[in-house]
């Protein structure tokens, strides 16, 4: 069987399994531009990219953005409220381009090189534009989430109590949510992890009110794809525990590098 043959054939494969997947978690996304709240959601490249070899060499060691996102709840949510979007990434200010690469980068292996901007484009596309009432533009849209990044500062946060990435020692969820809790004066909070040997947080969702002020809310809880079982400690990876090495198949590390983003 040919290379190209193989390629095709896993390529298939991956697709019925997304669709399996997404079956499963019944998620509902909509053009419909009603949501309730926004959640702001945070990422950990180490844990991504943990047993994960479709990230680049060099990955952020610091907590990142993934996106703000409006939704009715974690299951539903509007997506790709404008029909056609294509916004000028390169016109935005060179100071704002700056911040968003340092904390809003993309760290998946991309076949065409676009990176950070194809990334950002995804994001006003698919989540910016259905939060238009609140958010008017990309540049308001980076911004805002910039912001609200900024104000959590969770790197600080979870080091001041204690817990740093580490690949031997685990942690408690009530251990995160008090200290979230007591940082942020709101007690429910969304985690995501990857399941293995051991339980990895990969990401944080904090919610924020559907208002002018953006204040910090309770998230509203329910089941959804990847979350964390709470009754299991969980581990912080550090960067050097994710491994990242090049696999050159063509669309394939796309592919798993997008259905792992789950953007």
């Amino acid at each position: 069987m040919s290379n190209s043959t193989r390629s095709a054939a896993l390529l298939l494969f991956i697709a019925t399994l997304v669709l399996c997947v997404y079956s499963a978690a019944e998620v509902k996304v909509t053009t419909d531009t009603s949501y309730k709240y926004l959640d702001l959601v945070l990422q950990w490249a180490p844990g991504s990219c943990y047993n994960f070899k479709y990230c680049k060499k060099k990955i952020p060691n610091t907590w990142t953005i993934h996106g703000l996102w409006p939704s009715v709840n974690y299951t539903n949510y509007p997506v790709n409220c404008a029909g056609s979007c294509a916004p000028d990434i390169a016109g935005l200010p060179g100071d704002l381009v700056t911040k968003m690469e340092k904390k809003w980068p993309d760290f998946y292996l991309d076949q065409d090189h676009e990176g950070n901007e194809k990334f950002w484009k995804h994001e006003w596309c698919k989540h910016g534009t259905c939060c238009t009432d609140l958010l008017s533009s990309p540049r308001n849209y980076f911004n805002k989430a910039l912001s609200l990044y900024d104000t959590i500062s969770l790197d600080n946060t979870l080091k001041s109590a204690g817990i740093t990435p580490n690949d031997t020692v685990s942690y408690t969820f009530s251990a995160l949510n008090k200290t979230l809790a007591s940082s942020l004066g709101v007690s429910t909070f969304r985690y995501w992890c990857k399941e293995g040997e051991k339980q990895v947080l990969t990401r944080v969702g904090v919610c924020v009110e559907k208002s002018n002020e953006f204040s910090w809310q309770d998230c509203p809880g329910g089941e959804f794809e990847d979350e964390c079982n709470q009754e299991k400690e969980f581990y912080l990876m550090p960067g050097s525990a994710a491994a990242a090495v090049f696999f050159n198949s063509g669309l394939v590390f796309v592919v798993l590098a997008r259905i792992l983003m789950l953007i």
